[in-house]
């Protein structure tokens, strides 16, 4: 049967340095991809069993003022993701608006200061949006 630790990682100096709570053990790696075998090597000594019996779940820990900034870049891109589809949306309204008028792809397209092939690409997405 398989014992899984929880194991936590923050960086020190040159070194990876872990703890695994539940042992009151740890120890260190050189990078973090070998944090995860290091640790259940660890934790499978501590325990002397054979490393195959042993998981472990790695909690990556980084300074928190950056995790925040990381954090506000996403919510950052997440509203420009939605102003961008507001923005697509109203551009194909007015399209649609001016050909509802009658407006040839390639009067819009003037009027707009785009391509005809922009003009036409914009009623496409429209297409799809409502399919």
């Amino acid at each position: 049967m398989t014992q899984t630790f929880a194991v936590s990682v923050e960086r020190e100096g040159r070194w990876w340095v872990f703890e695994i709570p539940e042992l009151g053990t740890g120890g260190q790696a050189a990078s973090l991809d070998e944090v995860d075998r290091e640790a259940q090597g660890v934790a499978a000594m501590w325990l002397n069993v054979d490393p195959a019996e042993v998981a472990v779940t790695v909690d990556v820990r980084a300074p928190k003022q950056l995790l925040d900034e990381w954090a506000q870049a996403e919510k950052d891109e997440a509203e420009a993701r939605r102003a961008q589809a507001r923005a697509a949306e109203r551009r194909r309204a007015v399209v649609t608006a001016l050909r509802n008028e009658k407006y040839s792809a390639p009067d819009v397209g003037r009027v707009l200061g785009i391509s005809k092939q922009r003009v036409y690409q914009i009623e496409k997405a429209k297409a799809k949006a409502s399919a």
